[in-house]
């Protein structure tokens, strides 16, 4: 069968006027509406589409966002269905890699559908991501409000809310562990997450951010919990229940499975593999950071 050809308007930036044009283009590749991470993005990235030549929407969208001159992350990468296999992906892939620049490493999470087409642009696999999804189930009735100094079950502290006046201390933490800054998103984040939550360190009184997390909603029945950073894999399970617990719904965490920390734990706390994609880089992924303390992302779509 003949595919017929189809010429193409050239792509464009995408902006805040275009939001439901996205959403449309998620819901026709059957995924979430995600209005929510959609304004985000178009609000804090770069965010390409190309018109769809029969007038009704996109044809196809890709998100670019920096964290560094030499650092950045592509993701929602998403042609029509009726545009399937026409060479719009690549299209859009090579204009957002141009766009990135020629000498900046680029990550992104990669289904198994989209992997060939990136391993011809140059990707090539970092490290697996598993999605674990179900009704979290705490691992005791009542945490305590924290763990005693020198405790072997990891480092002292308590989760509370996270106040208005940590932000300065999240953006700090989390830009050692990351190794860039993520400020752009992660401003933005308190209004567009359900919860966000603070591990701080030295017990009761402590006050310093050694961690954080947040929880928010991408569709009308799953919370994803991410980003979560922690000093350890025991703060990052505390993070985890005291942001689940107040979950309305099933929670959501990608995790790396061949980390030890937080993918038996998981499932062993009703959290079922539901997804696996592969984190992949195009560029020379130079060591940055702490990643030991990174534990989930912020989004499949910021890798």
């Amino acid at each position: 069968m003949t595919v017929p050809i189809i010429s193409f308007p050239p792509v464009r930036r995408l902006g805040p006027d275009d939001l439901k044009r996205c959403v449309a283009l998620s819901v026709d590749r059957g995924w979430s509406p995600e209005q929510a991470k959609w304004s985000l993005l178009l609000a804090a990235s770069e965010v390409f589409g190309v018109d769809a030549p029969d007038g009704r929407g996109l044809a196809g969208a890709v998100v670019l966002t920096r964290w560094a001159a030499d650092y950045a992350a592509v993701g929602m990468m998403l042609v029509a269905a009726r545009y399937g296999r026409r060479g719009l992906g690549r299209a859009l892939m090579e204009h957002v890699l141009h766009a990135a620049g020629d000498d900046a490493t680029v990550t992104l999470f990669a289904t198994d559908m989209g992997r060939p087409l990136y391993e011809k642009l140059g990707f090539a696999a970092v490290r697996r991501n598993v999605s674990f999804v179900g009704r979290f189930r705490p691992s005791r009735a009542a945490l305590p409000a924290a763990l005693p100094a020198g405790s072997p079950a990891g480092s002292p502290g308590s989760v509370r809310p996270a106040a208005e006046a940590d932000l300065a201390a999240i953006l700090a933490l989390d830009r050692a562990a990351f190794g860039a800054d993520r400020g752009q998103i992660l401003t933005r984040l308190p209004a567009l997450a359900d919860q966000v939550a603070v591990f701080a360190a030295g017990g009761p009184a402590g006050t310093g951010v050694a961690g954080y997390g947040a929880a928010w909603r991408v569709a009308p029945a799953l919370t994803v919990i991410g980003p979560l950073v922690a000093p350890d894999g025991e703060a990052a399970k505390r993070l985890v229940e005291a942001l689940a617990a107040r979950a309305r719904t099933p929670v959501r965490l990608d995790l790396d499975p061949d980390r030890q920390e937080l993918p038996g734990w998981a499932h062993a706390r009703g959290l079922e593999p539901a997804g696996r994609t592969v984190v992949m880089a195009r560029g020379e992924l130079t060591p940055r950071g702490t990643p030991g303390r990174l534990f989930t992302p912020i989004s499949v779509a910021l890798a």
